[in-house]
């Protein structure tokens, strides 16, 4: 495993399965960050760079680093729920044992990245970590947290 700070993160293994989706306006996405996304509305075709507190996800956009103003910009994103992404650690220690446990999203500092400590929302489940330099974290999407609007 790589130890210590990446210069960028994503997707590391497992299913590439996904959609296109449009990146909504007056997004910042870094290549040290995190891109799990959620729909911006149940009625809208655009995508938001999931934070604190938003208990659903779409997926893992595949996105390179951007600030956007258009809203216009098309991406796939992964919903494949074999898939293992690398992000960055935003708070918390990355201890062994946390491993199949769930935790949650942050944005600090315009970076997305996992809350060790807190799992209010749980939309991730850790699978691996940097337990030497606690800079990064692998996880999955919590299946439970995909899909969660229905069409009506």
């Amino acid at each position: 495993m790589d130890e210590g700070k990446q210069l960028k993160y994503g997707q590391i293994r497992g299913g590439e399965q996904g959609y296109d989706g449009i990146l909504a306006a007056s997004q910042t996405i870094l290549a040290a960050s995190g891109k799990f996304v959620y729909r911006t509305a149940a009625s809208t075709d655009t995508f938001t760079l999931a934070a604190d507190a938003i208990g659903e996800i779409a997926g893992h956009m595949e996105v390179e680093a951007i600030a956007t103003t258009l809203g216009s910009e098309k991406r796939k994103i992964v919903c494949d729920l074999t898939a293992v992404f690398r992000i960055p650690i935003n708070s918390g220690t990355f201890v062994h044992y946390m491993v199949g446990k769930k935790c949650d999203i942050s944005i600090s500092g315009s970076v997305q990245g996992a809350q060790l400590g807190a799992a209010t929302e749980g939309t991730l489940i850790i699978v691996g970590g940097d337990a030497v330099n606690n800079a990064w974290v692998d996880v999955m999407i919590n299946p439970v947290k995909v899909g969660a609007t229905g069409v009506a």
